[in-house]
């Protein structure tokens, strides 16, 4: 029994705020938020909260807008110096930043969803 339990594997998901509830978002709503073109969910303005490096965040961002961590970091760093938008918020570990989107009205974080407690998926892998 606890061989087909470790089998199962949680799916990287986009998670947000629970004020975010009832919100789902399809692949062009992923990459319009993530990417800086849609900056309100659900009447909310969005925050965009992320880990320095994570697995699941990796494997979201190469799946839903073909960058890395690291270039998507570089993209919105170019962004935000030339006006256009505000920086996501970078936290050492995606547990602290899962718990920042959790506490902040419009955060959305890109974890593994086996590890959602406490916030709203909004898209899965």
């Amino acid at each position: 029994m606890l061989r087909c339990a470790a089998a199962v594997q949680a799916e990287p998901a986009l998670a947000g705020h629970d004020g975010l509830a009832g919100q789902t978002l399809d692949a062009d709503g992923i990459k319009a938020v993530l990417m800086g073109k849609k900056i309100t969910l659900g009447g909310m303005r969005v925050v965009i909260v992320m880990a320095k490096a994570g697995g699941a965040q990796d494997a979201f961002l190469q799946s839903h807008i073909g960058m890395t961590t690291s270039q998507f970091q570089n993209y919105w760093r170019r962004l935000f110096m030339t006006g256009g938008g505000t920086a996501p918020k970078i936290f050492e570990t995606e547990s602290d930043a899962r718990k920042f989107a959790a506490e902040t009205p419009g955060a959305i974080v890109i974890t593994d969803s086996a590890n959602a407690r406490g916030l709203t998926i909004l898209a899965a892998n």
